[in-house]
């Protein structure tokens, strides 16, 4: 038997912004999981990210991002909490 929960959006906030990838303007979604960021681009799971010990991101799963587009997702992140 499968058990299906739905969260609340309080639970996992969303944060979303404009952001330049490949060439491309595309829709950034960063949803609060309780370690991790999960990462959405235009509607699509890409990654997640996390602080590491040196409190930097860093990607913990997914596809391969640059170091800049990590750090770009990981400064809005954090100015949205300042």
């Amino acid at each position: 038997m499968a058990y299906f929960v739905i969260m609340e959006e309080a639970q996992h906030p969303v944060i979303g912004f404009g952001l330049e990838y490949a060439g491309q303007l595309i829709f950034c979604e960063a949803v609060m999981q309780e370690n991790f960021y999960d990462v959405h681009f235009d509607g699509e799971w890409k990654a997640a990210l996390a602080h590491n010990d040196d409190m930097e991101w860093s990607q913990t799963a997914g596809m391969i991002l640059p170091q800049a587009i990590i750090d770009e997702i990981g400064f809005r992140i954090d100015i949205n909490y300042k």
